[in-house]
């Protein structure tokens, strides 16, 4: 028992280390050559354009470790196919679900290495990467956003802005809702700009609109200036960090999105979805093992042109999948959450339901 796990589980990680370091390095000359416009009319020397390679080679093995591990079992299975090995396993005992056991603990092996390689090394590097690109390219990041609609977290005041600039934190067509103690409209402000101060915002060139719901009645006033201490919003809940849920600290991501659950809902679907696709976008290698074994691999000639085949057409499909899902996640049309783990559940049900039925 032991030899035949030992055999397998051997076999199957000498294929994916080759087949991560090739389909690394695919995806760094792809980074490369993507890039290299660029590269060229800044003048970055050799040196450079080496630092920068090597600073989302972690992002790519991460990546490549998905698509690696479907390709690696499925030309396994379809090389104990090929050489009859399927068929003495088979005649000594081994059913075929005893046969792919090792391979599944080893995918939660990859799936555990994916996680902790992708927190620990690759987002930093990734960041790392972003910042020197950013400075030798003479770039500039930019986290301006345009309708934003934040509630306070105790449900006393929203406030909406067309848009807001990062520089000076800054925001211009402001709407102000203030509410009482029972969630009744007390006032509305309107405003052309505002400003963070340091610790609340100020309004200017404000007109006031003041309800008096018990008489009925509506006093309009204009003034160059409003201040109220209570809208204390941050201004980094204003800013689009869209691209950097999935580079900051998880701590700080998982922190950051559940400001924006009770603060702006319109953004909310955007960032968990994000976060979500992050966490759950480690099961990759474990899912792929699955569906790859309930595959039924019988080739007798020309395994590895059938085995790439097949891995490209299952990885598209799951691939694809991903990315629908995650629009609809982020269109919340359906739960964030859903978004990375729809496919995962669709195809893994097809994959079991195969393995339950069409093996022995």
């Amino acid at each position: 028992m032991k030899k035949l796990d030992r055999y397998i589980g051997g076999s199957i990680i000498r294929l994916v280390i080759i087949s991560s370091l090739l389909i690394t390095l695919i995806l760094a000359l792809f980074d490369i050559f993507s890039n290299l416009e660029q590269y060229l009319s800044s003048n970055l020397n050799y040196l450079d354009i080496g630092l920068l390679t090597l600073l989302y080679l972690p992002q790519a093995l991460t990546l490549a470790l998905g698509p690696a591990t479907l390709f690696s079992t499925t030309y396994f299975l379809s090389m104990l196919h090929a050489n009859n090995e399927m068929i003495i396993l088979s005649n000594i005992g081994h059913s075929f679900r005893r046969i792919i056991r090792p391979i599944f603990v080893l995918g939660l092996f990859l799936v555990a290495f994916q996680f902790t390689f992708s927190e620990k090394v690759a987002i930093p590097a990734l960041r790392e990467k972003e910042i020197l690109a950013d400075q030798k390219l003479g770039r500039t990041t930019s986290h301006d956003s345009r309708n934003i609609t934040l509630q306070s977290p105790d449900g006393n005041y929203i406030l909406h802005a067309k848009r807001y600039r990062e520089q000076g934190s800054q925001i211009s067509t402001v709407l102000l809702i203030l509410l009482d103690g029972e969630n009744h409209l007390s006032e509305r402000i309107d405003a052309a700009s505002g400003y963070f101060n340091g610790e609340y915002w100020v309004l200017k060139d404000i007109q006031r609109y003041l309800i008096d719901s018990n008489n009925h009645h509506l006093l309009v006033e204009k003034n160059e200036e409003y201040h109220n201490p209570q809208i204390t919003m941050e201004p980094a809940l204003f800013r689009n960090l869209s691209a950097d849920i999935s580079t900051m600290d998880l701590e700080g991501a998982i922190r950051y999105v559940q400001v924006i659950k009770r603060m702006n809902a319109t953004q909310y679907a955007v960032y968990a979805s994000d976060l979500a696709s992050r966490i759950w976008s480690n099961l990759t290698p474990l899912i792929l093992i699955f569906i790859s074994c309930a595959t039924l691999f019988a080739w007798r000639k020309n395994v590895l042109i059938l085995s790439i085949l097949s891995s490209l057409s299952i990885a598209v499909i799951y691939f694809v999948f991903d990315m629908v899902s995650m629009i609809f996640a982020k269109q919340a049309i359906i739960a964030p959450y859903m978004g990375p783990l729809l496919p995962m559940i669709v195809l893994s049900g097809i994959s079991l339901v195969i393995l339950i039925f069409r093996r022995t």
